[in-house]
């Protein structure tokens, strides 16, 4: 499966870089103003979602009487202000694993995440991870998110490449089903907060990004 392809296109949050615990928290810190306890446990069900969809689940389930994006403006003016002041630490072997791809002229290297792009490029630039990519290709990019394969599509294109060419690295299930749906090759590295989710669709699930690079080097022997 890995004969043909050109592209290698990650996923940020989770992915590439160890930043879940923020993504949950952004929801914890506004919900609290309300009342509501947002557990890890129910986070769970949302890990790599996009915001709108999670905001309009959360007001639903908790019943809550809330302007829909009020929320999610919340959360995303919080995480700024964290990734802007907090280190950006890579999830294990992501550096290795980009740098493997990015030095080889066979590939291109692209990111596609659920999140806004000024949100994606401060944290891309804070963990020098920018300079790597050629296209970056964010949910202010699409009308529709994860798990909708917009994103996907508009990535390949970018590159110029069909999306038979590309292989996505994902970490959820919701990206999973968005890489798949768009017609994409796809492994899934599982991470704490996407363990238990399902990964039926992806066409490798793998426990690391080290992994991934192995089966790379094992075709070029």
């Amino acid at each position: 499966m890995i004969k043909g392809i050109k592209a290698i296109i990650f996923d940020l949050d989770g992915t590439l870089l160890d930043t879940e615990f923020f993504q949950w928290q952004g929801w914890v810190v506004p919900l609290r103003e309300h009342g509501v306890e947002l557990t890890r446990e129910k986070y769970l069900d949302f890990a790599g979602r996009g915001g709108a969809d999670i905001e309009v689940e959360i007001i639903r389930d908790f019943g809550l009487e809330l302007k829909e994006g009020d929320l999610l403006k919340e959360k995303t003016k919080l995480l700024e202000e964290w990734f802007s002041n907090e280190r950006m630490a890579p999830m294990p072997f992501a550096r290795e694993a980009v740098e493997y791809f990015f030095n080889r002229p066979d590939y291109k290297v692209a990111v596609c995440t659920g999140g806004p792009r000024d949100e994606a490029l401060l944290k891309l630039r804070k963990s020098d991870f920018l300079k790597f990519f050629e296209v970056v290709i964010t949910l202010s990019d699409v009308k529709r998110g994860k798990p909708f394969p917009d994103m996907y599509e508009k990535t390949a294109t970018k590159l110029g490449l069909s999306v038979s060419e590309c292989l996505a690295l994902e970490d959820t299930q919701y990206g999973v089903q968005s890489a798949k749906s768009a017609g994409l090759n796809c492994f899934a590295i599982p991470n704490e907060y996407s363990v238990r989710q399902d990964f039926s669709r992806a066409d490798k699930v793998l426990g690391s990004l080290e992994e991934v690079v192995a089966l790379f080097q094992k075709n070029e022997d």
